[in-house]
C-alpha cells in the first residue's frame, strides 16, 4: 500500500512495541503498523521522493497538520514555523540558566512535572539526559542500560544536566551513526555497571544539587536489551541502508527494533535502517517479504 509516514515510536503500554504510524494514499485515518520480531517488512522510496513537513503538537497534545505542507530536506521533519509551534520547543533549548516558555501551557506543564535526570549507557558511550520519562527515552534512544540519578521539576533537571555534561565530559547526544557501528558489538554487563557507578560515585562526591536522589535509594542499572528481540545476538554488524534522492528498497523478516534502527533478516544477510529518516515521506508499505540482490552498506563507503 502507499503510505504517508508520519511516525515512528514506540507504544509503552503494557509493554513496549516499536511502530509506524501512517495514513493510506487518499485517506486521512491514522494506522498502526506493529513491527514485530519475525514478522515481515517491505519498505519501499522511488527515487527523487519529496519529503513533507509533518506539523506540530499543539498545547491539547494533538496533532495539528502543516499549514503549507512545506516541502523539506531528507534530513529535516518540520519546518521552522511548525518546529517553532512545537508545544514544548522551550525545553529543546532550555540550558537550566532561566526560563523562557515556549507557551504559558508549557510553563505550567515544566513547573509541576517531575524530570529525572539519568545515566544510560549507548553506543559504547555513557550520557547524561533528562526526561520526564526515563524509560521511553532510554528504549526510543536505543540505550543499553540506563539509571536515573536525579528528580526535580523546573530549571533545576535540565541545570543538572549540564553541569554533569560539562565535568565530566559526558555527550547530551549521541549520532545515529555511533548508534548503527555499535549494533552487532557485544556488550559487557559488569563492565557497564562499573562505568556507570564510576561516574555516579564521583557525581556524589564532587556535586551538590537537592534533586540528587540519597545514593542510598538508587534504583539499580536497568538493562534495556529484553526490549530489541534478537538484536543482542547479532555477531557483526548489518549492511546500512539509508533514504537518499536514488530512494530505498529494503525487505526482511524483523530481528528487532533498538531506537529508531529497523533490522531485518534477508536471505544470509543483515540489514538496518533509521526509521525516523522515513518521516514525511510517501513510500510503499506492507508486510510482504521480497529477496533482495547486490545492496551496499555505507560503510562500504567510507
Amino acid at each position: 500500500m502507499d503510505a504517508f509516514i508520519q511516525l515512528f515510536g514506540w507504544k509503552m503500554k503494557p509493554h513496549p512495541e516499536p511502530y509506524i504510524l501512517f495514513t493510506e494514499h487518499g485517506s486521512e485515518q491514522d494506522n498502526i503498523l506493529f513491527l514485530k520480531k519475525g514478522k515481515s517488512v517491505t519498505i519501499k522510496v522511488e527515487p527523487e521522493q519529496e519529503k513533507f513537513c509533518v506539523g506540530f503538537s499543539n498545547s491539547a497534545r494533538k496533532h495539528v497538520t502543516c499549514p503549507t505542507v512545506e516541502v523539506l530536506p531528507l534530513n529535516r521533519v518540520q519546518c521552522q514555523r511548525c518546529a517553532l509551534s512545537e508545544f514544548y520547543i522551550c525545553k529543546a533549548i532550555c540550558q537550566g540558566d532561566f526560563c523562557h516558555p515556549s507557551s504559558e501551557e508549557a510553563n505550567e506543564y515544566c513547573w509541576r512535572t517531575l524530570a529525572h535526570v539519568y545515566l544510560t549507557h549507548i553506543a559504547g558511550r555513557i550520557k547524561v539526559g533528562s526526561s520526564t520519562n526515563p524509560m521511553r527515552r532510554w528504549i526510543g534512544q536505543g540505550s543499553d542500560a540506563g539509571i536515573s540519578v536525579a528528580v526535580g521539576v523546573g530549571l533545576a533537571p535540565r541545570a543538572l544536566e549540564q553541569q554533569i555534561s560539562t565535568k565530566f565530559s559526558l555527550p547530551l547526544a549521541v549520532r545515529i551513526s555511533q548508534k548503527m557501528k555499535s549494533i552487532g558489538k557485544e556488550i559487557n554487563k559488569d563492565q557497564v555497571k562499573n562505568e556507570l557507578q564510576s561516574i555516579i560515585d564521583e557525581i556524589y562526591a564532587t556535586m551538590k544539587s537537592e534533586i540528587l536522589i540519597p545514593k542510598k535509594e538508587l534504583d539499580s542499572v536497568v538493562f534495556l536489551d529484553k526490549y530489541y528481540s534478537d538484536i543482542h545476538s547479532l555477531t557483526a554488524q548489518p549492511l546500512v541502508l539509508k533514504l537518499d534522492k536514488t530512494g530505498l528498497d529494503i525487505s526482511g523478516k524483523i530481528v528487532g527494533v533498538k531506537g529508531s534502527i529497523l533490522i531485518v533478516k534477508n536471505v544470509e544477510t543483515h540489514y538496518a535502517l533509521n526509521l525516523d529518516s522515513l518521516v514525511g515521506i510517501q513510500a510503499h508499505l506492507s508486510q510482504d517479504y521480497e529477496e533482495m540482490k547486490g545492496q551496499k552498506s555505507l560503510f562500504d563507503f567510507v
